[in-house]
Formats: C-alpha cells, sequence, structure tokens
C-alpha cells in the first residue's frame, strides 16, 4: 500500500533499496537537537559529519532563504525546498562515491517532511508539490537508503525553548507553534512508514543536555549504546 510520503517507497530507490549506503541519519524537528547528537557520534565514532548549515557560502545562502522563508512562507517555500533538496542529494552522491562512512544531521530521506508540511498548511501550491515529488522520485532512483535512522524525539515546547537559546539570525521570532506542531505530526507519521534500514528513536525531551546545553554523559552513552548494533564496525565504539 503506497505511503503518504514518496522517500518512504523501497521502490523507487536504487537497486530497490537492496543495498545501503554507509550513511547514519539523524533527523527530527527544528531544534530537537539533530546537530548536537550528530556532532557527538561523529566525534566518538571517527565518522565524517555532513552539516545542515553550515558557516561557509552555500550555509550563508541557506540562512538567507531560511530567513526570507519565514518572512513569507507561500512566496518562498517552492524553491527553498528544492535548494535543501538539491543539496540533500548532492551530499548523499559524495557519500555514495566515496564509499566511505558518514553522519548526516538531515538528509534527503526527510526532507519531503517539510514540504508535505507546508504544502498542508496551503503555503505550497499542489502544482509546486507535484513538482517537488517528481524531482525527489527522480532523485531517488539514484540513492540509496541509510545504514541507519535516529529519529531525535522532542516535545514542541522543549523544541521552541532550544530554538530560542540558538543564534540563526531570527529563526526564533519566525518559526510559529502551529508549524511545529505540523511538522511534528508529519515526523512522526514519516518515521511509522520508515523502513528502509533500522530505525532508533531517541527522546531527547528531559535530562539529555547539561546546563551548557551539551549532552551529559548518561546520553552519551545511550546513544552509544543504541547505535552500537547497527554499526558495521564496531571497534570504534
Amino acid at each position: 500500500m503506497m505511503g503518504q510520503f514518496t522517500s518512504t517507497d523501497r521502490g523507487l530507490y536504487l537497486d530497490k533499496g537492496a543495498v545501503h549506503n554507509m550513511a547514519i541519519v539523524v533527523d527530527g524537528i527544528i531544534g530537537a537537537g539533530k546537530s548536537t547528537v550528530a556532532t557527538y557520534l561523529s566525534e566518538a565514532l571517527e565518522i565524517s559529519m555532513y552539516e545542515e548549515l553550515l558557516e561557509d557560502s552555500r550555509g550563508m545562502l541557506a540562512q538567507r532563504m531560511l530567513d526570507r522563508f519565514y518572512g513569507d512562507q507561500k512566496r518562498w517555500s517552492a524553491i527553498i525546498q528544492v535548494m535543501f533538496l538539491n543539496d540533500r542529494f548532492s551530499d548523499i552522491k559524495e557519500v555514495d562515491s566515496s564509499g566511505e562512512a558518514a553522519i548526516f544531521d538531515r538528509s534527503i530521506y526527510g526532507d519531503e517532511i517539510f514540504a508535505k508540511t507546508i504544502h498542508d498548511r496551503g503555503q505550497m501550491n499542489r502544482d509546486e508539490f507535484r513538482i517537488y515529488r517528481e524531482l525527489l522520485h527522480n532523485m531517488l532512483l539514484h540513492v540509496k537508503p541509510p545504514e541507519l535512522l535516529i529519529y531525535v524525539d522532542v516535545s514542541v515546547d522543549t523544541a521552541m525553548d532550544r530554538i530560542r537559546v540558538r543564534d540563526r539570525s531570527t529563526e526564533a521570532e519566525m518559526i510559529p507553534r502551529d508549524y511545529m506542531q505540523d511538522l511534528r505530526r508529519n515526523y512522526e507519521l514519516w518515521y511509522e512508514e520508515f523502513d528502509l534500514s533500522p530505525k532508533i528513536r531517541v527522546d531527547m525531551d528531559a535530562h539529555s543536555l547539561d546546563e551548557n546545553n551539551e549532552l551529559t554523559e548518561e546520553m552519551k552513552q545511550k546513544l552509544l549504546d543504541a547505535v552500537k548494533p547497527y554499526l558495521k564496525s564496531k571497534d570504534k565504539v
């Protein structure tokens, strides 16, 4: 039975999803703590990390586009989703060609959640969403599923609090709470449909970060214990 998300359809992937790449994908709503989790695992496992927003020209362009999007979502929704989709596709191709393991703090697999949320809210029209999904479909034909999905689960309240304390332009003032609620709802639907690879859910709500917004030692150990069974090379854990 066809699900709600193009990205969860195994038949659309290279070799019908039979072969995985070496990627560990960390995903979750805005403010969940994806970068914090991905950065720790990257260092602990000595695996390269592909970040969503780098301090380079591509990252600065993305931040400018995000500011425009939150200011007028209907005007900028389609182009920003295509921009992020293209960036994610480039990263996946790089990992596939390198043959090395990598960690993503969001990727092409979950990118569709944002597009669906925006479309559901009436801020991306039907034709724009159709074009987006056809583009995603064509990209998935050249993509392998990840080795592991880590879903960072937090409440909307926790996510909004974390967004307020981080410094990403005017993000905190521009993201509506109801948008976050819709986004989390679609993340839950996507996670339930996703069966392309092993997946684990990590609760990052309570007692996961210390006073410096770093992972607690207890949380670090929980993460390593959770991912260890799914790693091809476990000698680094």
